[in-house]
């Protein structure tokens, strides 16, 4: 198939990519180790490894040959470029296939080797079996005569495991162990557990893995030939190194500029904020404002000005913003205004025109700006239909704020004259912006020739601000006259077109990115325009595929690095709102750049045209909501565009060779079977989210199983038929993402999700009085874990406090309970709080009626120096050294000390110079609270105090909850200085407070059921409120 030159170019890199990731695993040894095991030669794994560096080189040499401005004709590269990463994605599929294998057996071991019977007194009798084996031996001998071994190798180290326990085990069951009650244990009480049935087995034996080492090898070595003929390269090695001095170019990273919104926008501004206000606007039932101009002028942010201007958010009860582009429809348009002018209040569903309409009319008592985002639709009845509920009202000054770049949509949508018409900044405003963009300050003067350049540059981009934004932040990162010459020089910008055309601009940007950017920066051409991206899940999909294959740090640091870079490069822009949490949004320009640049590799299913699937083709998005169109008659119908390309991408091997399959929409009942057949076909995929599906039967296809290779999976569902994830579930070993925020009826987990040993995020409903987190059972084996948000200690096997010994990598929050199950004194220590450097929230808590448990678990329960929050609940035991005199949590912000009884002494808080909250409730023992220290109030009046004082300025806290504390009969306060906030409650016998009068911040206080306490009036300042 032949290819345009630009996108051979791609196709080589992404080739080099996948061929590099392949050989880097090879470096390590658990591939080598596991073919070893089997009886693979090392020889192959070795010729495997060789072949791939040298389709290292030669892909080097194509991209050096591009480099230095050689076209090579796409018949002579195409096919063997798409054989080169077709082979690169078997080699990674088949070491993908051994790593499966490989934890699968350790598993298996893990299995055999751990006894974990149902009842907690075969548990003990198993224990003192094993401990006193020396006892039992007749037992065990009589039950299997255990060879001599002349060598250690004679049983590798599993093997032998294995075969020891097998031995002792049937010992014991010779033994007929009986309970207390003489009852005999049964014997699968003692099997311990299996692995799940079903594991996928890819019957991976010694001949089969040898072949398709051979074939891919053989058939690397015959392509890379190939494609050196065509290069007509000789001197590989030459041209490598020529490659590695290009693609290493190091960019001199300058400061990311801050935009000025208003730039040369303030008299537009300021005249639809007035007509809005005050203008003829405000005394009409309805008025449609259009807001007309190119692609990239600022329209969208000129609207988000005005919504957001101080002025109009006073005028108007309801702020409505709906994203539109080129799917109008007016009925999930008039769901989305229900919705928010009813503050959510409206929970009918109906897809009804005329019940959404006469919905809409009930809620019209108040006054409402609606801004519909970049519309393209001209049909005149379907806007009268939107707009005729919205003028059925009595309140005036209703308005619609309408951003379009087709004059005729604004003739349509407005029978008035009013309208905003953005151009193309001026010429010299621009190149005021320009610089600013750039040199972060307009009137900056130096650099004389860098500004000559940069002209130069300004006349290409047609006063177009995101063209400005876009070109800037190539030129800011090297601030030299050949490289900003070079741009200014460059082939992109023969391709422009009319005046409007700002995509040379665009592509100067992104050819200039390093490649794992323009990787990272493509794959999102999967997502419609207008989506609302989440960093972490971005973040989340980049690693699974792949993408980030820096080892130097943690994969979702250099992966969020990497987002920032695109966000500084304005490929993507923040959007930050009172209502919602903040989110990405992507130019449909910058979008449309994207499709351009991934034709090839991501495929998307919307329903707007015909479907030609690329052979490099490894993503797939389906946007489910195409499954449907609306005739111009108001009639809705099936959309045959959608059926078609639906048919078309159900082909064997575009389905067995994809890595992503991303549902998008709401669900489509009559799709569901072409859904299914679908997901029977995928083999390889890494990525999977079902996002539009309902029913049980249709998110978790009975061969999920079978998605060995999977690393992300999201589902959601809007029904509450899914409880619990299937069991077959827990044999997805690769699995580092599993999402499931959005089953709202999911209540539990599976016993063996302790078997995805590579799991870094479980992703759950957060609803509910039981978090997901706390039913992993043996939680402790998933050591990549990042985030454990409960954890309850229970006396059954699977929950003991030794669970949290590993998972050091977990970080946020972590609340434990039930910490009275722990029954030894030194039990605590197992968790290794300490050794948990990630965490900034830590919530300790015991049950609030048992008694019998250490009253020093709390000493082994110290985290590390850096938490930022801690709690502790319904402890009766002493305050441990690490609370104490020396307290060693000097980052502290917040303290939550409630219900704990026993502790008589805290430490003083002077020494906690960032704490701002402190709440201590029902510290029945508690006499003294000290806010300085010991040293301190011994020196108040010494010519030294005021020096050895001087932290004091710095001491943070803010906010005082005292509350049931009956032994406490003062407090002195003379080191809060920076006190907003106190409430003091239920302490009986507390008669004075020092230093209260004193509080210049002080604005509430409170202090109530506390009767020795003496009132005065001089408390009183404006704002406070005392209670006696």
């Amino acid at each position: 198939m032949p290819l345009p030159f630009d996108t051979v170019g791609q196709a080589v890199g992404a080739a080099t990519w996948l061929v590099g990731v392949v050989a880097e695993r090879l470096i390590g040894d658990r591939a080598a180790a596991w073919a070893a095991r089997h009886g693979v030669a090392q020889e192959e794994v070795a010729r495997l490894r060789a072949e791939l560096r040298r389709a290292n080189l030669v892909l080097g040499a194509a991209r050096a040959g591009a480099a230095g401005g050689r076209r090579i004709g796409n018949e002579q590269l195409a096919e063997p470029i798409a054989a080169v990463r077709r082979l690169a994605a078997d080699a990674r599929n088949l070491l993908d296939e051994l790593d499966y294998l490989e934890i699968h057996d350790e598993i298996k071991d893990k299995v055999h080797n751990r006894c974990s019977p149902s009842s907690s007194k075969a548990q003990s009798i198993i224990r003192f079996a094993y401990g006193f084996a020396n006892q039992t031996s007749k037992y065990i001998s009589s039950a299997v005569k255990i060879p001599a071994m002349h060598n250690k190798e004679d049983y590798p180290s599993t093997s032998k495991r294995r075969f020891e326990r097998h031995d002792i085990m049937n010992g014991i069951k010779r033994m007929k162990l009986t309970d207390s009650a003489g009852q005999t244990i049964p014997e699968r009480e003692l099997e311990g557990e299996a692995v799940s049935d079903g594991t996928p087995e890819r019957n991976l034996c010694k001949d089969d893995i040898s072949q398709r080492i051979t074939i891919i090898v053989d058939q690397l070595h015959e392509i890379c030939e190939d494609v050196r003929k065509a290069l007509k390269q000789d001197k590989i090695d030459e041209i490598t190194r020529l490659t590695n001095s290009t693609s290493t170019d190091s960019r001199e990273e300058g400061a990311c500029y801050t935009e000025t919104k208003v730039f040369a926008r303030e008299d537009e501004k300021n005249e639809i904020v007035k007509l809005i206000t005050n203008g003829s606007a405000s005394n009409q039932k309805l008025a449609v404002l259009p807001i007309i101009g190119n692609g990239g002028v600022g329209k969208t942010t000129f609207a988000r000005l005005v919504y957001n201007d101080p002025e109009v958010k006073a005028k108007f009860d309801v702020g409505i913003w709906i994203y539109v582009s080129a799917s109008f429809d007016e009925v999930k348009l008039m769901e989305e205004i229900l919705q928010c002018i009813s503050e959510g209040t409206h929970k009918s569903v109906t897809k009804n025109l005329s019940m959404l309409q006469d919905g809409i009319k009930k809620y019209l008592h108040k006054r409402f700006l609606l801004v519909l985002d970049d519309v393209w639709e001209e049909n005149e009845r379907r806007w009268e239909k939107l707009l005729a509920p919205l003028r059925c009202t009595e309140i005036t000054g209703n308005v619609v704020l309408v951003t379009t770049r087709i004059k005729s949509v604004a003739k349509i949508a407005s029978i008035a004259e009013q309208h905003i018409n953005l151009g193309g900044l001026k010429e010299d405003v621009f190149w005021l912006f320009f610089k600013r963009c750039i040199f972060g300050d307009e009137n900056y003067q130096g650099r004389r020739k860098l500004q000559k350049i940069g002209k130069e540059i300004a006349t290409r981009l047609r006063g177009n601000p995101l063209a400005a934004k876009s070109v800037s932040t190539l030129l800011k990162r090297r601030l030299e006259e050949g490289y900003w010459q070079r741009i200014s020089d460059g082939d992109e910008w023969k391709l422009q077109g009319d005046d409007d055309d700002i995509m040379p601009a665009l592509m100067l940007s992104y050819n200039h990115l390093a490649y794992h950017l323009q990787r990272l920066f493509s794959y999102c051409a999967l997502f419609p325009k207008g989506y609302k991206f989440n960093k972490e899940q971005l973040v989340h999909i980049w690693i699974a595929l792949g993408f980030i294959t820096d080892a130097r740090k943690r994969p979702e640091d250099t992966a969020s690095d990497y987002f920032d870079d695109l966000v500084d490069r304005s490929f993507f822009e923040k959007i930050e709102e009172p209502w919602e949490d903040s989110y990405y949004l992507m130019h449909d320009l910058i979008h449309d750049l994207a499709q351009s640049v991934s034709v090839d590799e991501c495929l998307t299913l919307d329903g707007s045209g015909p479907v030609t699937v690329s052979q490099y083709v490894s993503h797939i998005s389906i946007w489910t909501d195409a499954a449907y169109k609306k005739k111009q008659n108001g009639k809705i119908e099936h959309n045959e565009t959608f059926d078609k390309g639906l048919t078309a991408i159900q082909d064997e091997d575009i389905l067995r060779s994809l890595d992503s399959l991303v549902l998008i929409g709401s669900y489509d009942r009559t799709s569901s079977l072409s859904f299914a057949k679908i997901l029977r076909q995928l083999k390889y995929v890494r990525v999977l989210r079902l996002s539009a599906l309902f029913f049980s039967a249709d998110i978790l296809p009975s061969g999920i199983a079978n998605f060995i290779h999977l690393r992300y999976l999201e589902l959601r569902s809007t029904e509450d038929t899914l409880k619990c994830l299937p069991t077959s579930l827990c044999r997805l070993y690769h699995l580092q993402v599993l999402d499931v925020r959005h089953c709202c009826g999911l209540n539990d987990l599976p016993r063996d999700l302790c078997n995805l040993v590579n799991l870094r995020y479980l992703l759950v409903p957060e609803s509910g009085t039981l978090h997901l987190h706390s039913k992993i059972v043996r939680v402790g084996e998933l050591k990549f874990l990042q985030e454990l948000k409960e954890f309850h200690v229970k006396p059954e096997s699977g929950f003991g406090i030794s669970q949290l010994e590993y998972l050091n990598e977990i970080r946020g929050s972590l609340r434990i309970f039930n910490l009275d199950n722990v029954i030894e004194k030194d039990e605590t220590t197992y968790a290794r709080i300490k050794d948990k450097r990630h965490l900034r929230t830590l919530s300790l808590s015991w049950g609030r009626t048992s008694v019998n448990f250490p009253k020093e678990a709390l000493e082994g329960l110290e985290p590390h120096d850096r938490l930022e929050h801690l709690h502790i609940m319904n402890y009766i035991g002493v305050t441990p050294s690490w609370l104490g005199e020396n307290i060693t949590l000097k980052n502290l912000e917040s303290l939550y000390l409630h219900d704990c009884t026993g502790m008589e002494t805290l430490p003083p808080f002077i020494q906690l110079p960032f704490l701002e909250k402190l709440s201590l409730v029902g510290m029945s023992s508690l006499n003294e609270i000290k806010f300085d220290s010991d040293y301190a109030s011994a020196s108040r009046g010494s010519s030294s105090f005021e020096e050895d004082m001087s932290d004091l300025d710095d001491f943070a806290l803010a906010d005082i909850e005292i509350c049931k504390c009956p032994m406490l009969t003062s407090l002195s306060l003379l080191s809060c200085k920076a006190l907003t906030k106190l409430s003091i409650k239920d302490c009986v016998v507390l008669a004075s407070i020092d230093g209260l009068q004193s509080l210049e911040q002080l604005t509430f206080c409170e202090i109530k059921e506390c009767p020795c306490f003496p009132y005065s009036p001089d408390f009183e300042r404006p704002f406070q409120r005392i209670s006696i």
